[in-house]
């Protein structure tokens, strides 16, 4: 009682057989399908994650300053 294997995904899987070159050219033909942001939609990306860098920095920074401060008044420095 052998049963065959149903795959349970539908994703697509490539195909070893047709060769590298067949790789890339499916490759190439995905890339042509991606919807790229527009220019000012990727500065205000940029902009958004380095705002967001820039608060983390100073986060951490004043995180630290607020331990340092505990650890000297704890051992008496």
């Amino acid at each position: 009682m052998s049963k065959t294997m149903e795959p349970t995904s539908k994703l697509p899987t490539p195909d070893l057989r047709k060769g590298i070159k067949a790789y890339f050219q499916d490759v190439i033909r995905e890339m042509h399908k991606v919807v790229w942001p527009s220019r000012a939609d990727t500065i205000r990306f940029t902009i958004m994650v380095i705002l967001v860098c820039v608060i983390f920095i100073m986060y951490l920074w004043l995180f630290g300053l607020l331990v340092e401060f505990v650890f000297n008044f704890l051992i008496g420095a």
